[in-house]
């Protein structure tokens, strides 16, 4: 079956759910107001495509699923379209990928420049240990570090854009267990006008 097809309705719904958490064929019946016999139809399909896998999960208790779908593979399908180029690709995707589809995400397409020479300055820096980008609203760069200056050394990076990033330090960052480590989480509210410098 085309690629395409298989991310047709209802199965583009069945992914979205057992992205967020494993599901059983009954609780993916519930939640899509259909039955557990054509759910289970998509999912032979899905599965044969590569794209889910299912695992026993041992339980005997009536009520419990005896069997959950996931997600097989951590993919990215990008559909380009221009002027003298087109083209279709499904990518495996890593944690920078991730962070890059996140970006691209965000809905006020003007921030998208910003935000990227911010992740990748932070990914270069030897004081960032990582990087989750957030992109509900407002949008959020969560870094973990154990460096004491690194708010300044970000402050001072952000002069460079001239003010076009609205910019805030969240006072109550994201505690971390791991010893040594703090957070710092920046929020990207807007994009201010001006001139950019760099």
């Amino acid at each position: 079956m085309d690629f395409d097809m298989l991310l047709a309705s209802p199965r583009w719904g069945i992914l979205q759910i057992i992205a967020e958490k494993p599901s059983s064929p009954v609780e993916l019946a519930g939640k899509l107001g259909t039955t557990v016999s054509y759910v289970s139809q998509q999912m032979r399909l899905l599965e044969v495509a590569g794209l889910v896998k299912k695992e026993r999960t041992g339980a005997v208790e009536k009520g419990k699923p005896r069997t959950l779908f996931s997600i097989s593979d951590e993919i990215a399908y990008f559909v380009l379209l221009a002027k003298g180029f087109s083209s279709k690709r499904l990518v495996k995707t890593q944690a920078s990928h991730k962070n890059t589809l996140r970006i691209w995400s965000v809905q006020d397409v003007s921030l998208h420049p910003y935000i990227e020479r911010l992740y990748w300055k932070l990914c270069d820096s030897e004081e960032v240990e990582g990087v989750f980008i957030e992109i509900s609203s407002p949008y959020r760069i969560i870094i973990a570090s154990k460096s004491k200056k690194l708010r300044q050394d970000i402050e001072n990076y952000l002069k460079k854009f001239d003010r076009k990033l609205d910019v805030s330090f969240a006072n109550n960052p994201i505690k971390i267990p791991s010893e040594g480590f703090v957070s710092l989480e920046i929020q990207l509210n807007k994009l201010k006008g001006g001139k950019n410098n760099d």
